[in-house]
Parts: C-alpha cells; sequence; structure tokens
C-alpha cells in the first residue's frame, strides 16, 4: 500500500486510540531534545566508527546503516549488494556480533546501543544515505509502545540521521504504525509485501520458511 492509497481509506491495522496515543507521542518528542547520558565505555566503542564513517564519506563512499544487525549477516548481504557503499552494522549484544560471518571490506561492525550511537553520530553530523531497521523488537504490550521506535523519544533523531529509511517486519500492524509516525512527521512512504526472494539474512530467511508474510516500508523526505 502507498502513501497515496493510505489517505483514501482508515487504518485497518491500529485501533484509533493508538493512533491519537502514536500521534502525540511524535508531536510530543518532535520539540524535546533527547536527553541520555552517554558513557566512556561506549564513546570509546562509537568513536573509532564515527572517525571511519568521516573518512568513507570524504572518499565520496554513501553511507548505510544497519541498525539493530544481530550476527552481521545482514550488513554483509548489503555490503554485497551497495559493493560501493560502506555499511556499518550495530548492535548491542557480544554474543551476536561474535558470530559474524567474514567481513568485507567495505563493512565495519560496532558493538553498542543504538540510542547513544544515533545520538553520536547525529552530533557528528554524519547522515546515513540509507538506514536499515530490519525486524525490530516490536514491544507487543500496548504499554510498551513508548520502547517502539516509532514512539521512542530517539525518533526525531533516527531521522535527522537518514535520508532514506527502509524497515522489513513480519507484523502489519507494526509496519502501519511505522508509517503512520513518518506520516506525522512529514516523511513519504511506500508499504508493500516482500517476495520470498528477497532475504538478507539466515534470520529472515526462517520467516519465509514458516510461511510468514513480511512488509517493507521505504520512507524518505
Amino acid at each position: 500500500m502507498t502513501q497515496n492509497a493510505s489517505k483514501n481509506r482508515s487504518w485497518p491495522w491500529t485501533v484509533e486510540p493508538d493512533r491519537e496515543w502514536i500521534a502525540a507521542l511524535v508531536a510530543k518528542h518532535s520539540v524535546t531534545q533527547y536527553r541520555l547520558p552517554i558513557s566512556a565505555t561506549m564513546r570509546a566503542a562509537i568513536e573509532p566508527a564515527l572517525v571511519r564513517l568521516r573518512d568513507e564519506h570524504r572518499s565520496g563512499h554513501s553511507l548505510i546503516l544497519d541498525a539493530g544487525c544481530g550476527t552481521g549477516a545482514s550488513t554483509v548481504s548489503l555490503a554485497q549488494c551497495y559493493c560501493d557503499a560502506f555499511v556499518v552494522g550495530v548492535d548491542r549484544s557480544a554474543v551476536r556480533l561474535r558470530k559474524s560471518p567474514p567481513l568485507p571490506p567495505n563493512t565495519l561492525l560496532v558493538r553498542a546501543r543504538l540510542e547513544e550511537f544515533w545520538l553520536m553520530v547525529h552530533q557528528s553530523d554524519i547522515v546515513f544515505d540509507r538506514t536499515l531497521l530490519l525486524y525490530p523488537n516490536p514491544y507487543p504490550k500496548r504499554c510498551h509502545i513508548g520502547r517502539r521506535w516509532y514512539g521512542h523519544p530517539i525518533l526525531p533523531t533516527i531521522l535527522a540521521t537518514a535520508r532514506l529509511i527502509e524497515l522489513r517486519t513480519n507484523l502489519e500492524w507494526y509496519a502501519a504504525d511505522w508509517a503512520f509516525a513518518l506520516e506525522q512527521c512529514g516523511w513519504q512512504w511506500q508499504c508493500r509485501l516482500l517476495p520470498n526472494s528477497d532475504v538478507l539474512s539466515p534470520f529472515e530467511r526462517k520467516y519465509v520458511e514458516h510461511g510468514y508474510q513480511r512488509w517493507i516500508v521505504i520512507a524518505y523526505q
């Protein structure tokens, strides 16, 4: 479903109170600054990546962020698909990152919390040409809506550090909520089902093998 189509119909996946809640959260976060103390340990982990990103950008390479990259398998797939780009994968789990496949030279994996990473990227005036959010934790309980990326105070920073954002999810309602939230921020978007052939990692392939539908939302300003 495209953005234009959404204006001619109601959202079938999100109940009206949730839409109002999402709109209120987005409006609140758009006029407040997210302040999160960044530890010295986290700064030490992120700063080398920022140096590399600046260098790659000066060399004329486009920048791609795989946010919540898990084992880095999707990061490697992206690096192979976009050979002229520099791809950085970020995940907070050392256990997952230790399982990464061999990395091509245009790839870097960083162990960090995404909130701190996005804040430091923003402070460094770095903007990714493409940010990917692949199957983020949906926090399905309604009381946890503020933990979902579209309800989180980090959302304005996510948008400020990306020219285009690609979200993938197996949850239709999450795709709809994400698109609705970004529309409140003035972003355009397109949403469609992914074909079974479009897979970036073994984790994503499991959804295909188990017969799940997968949704992709491409958003841009």
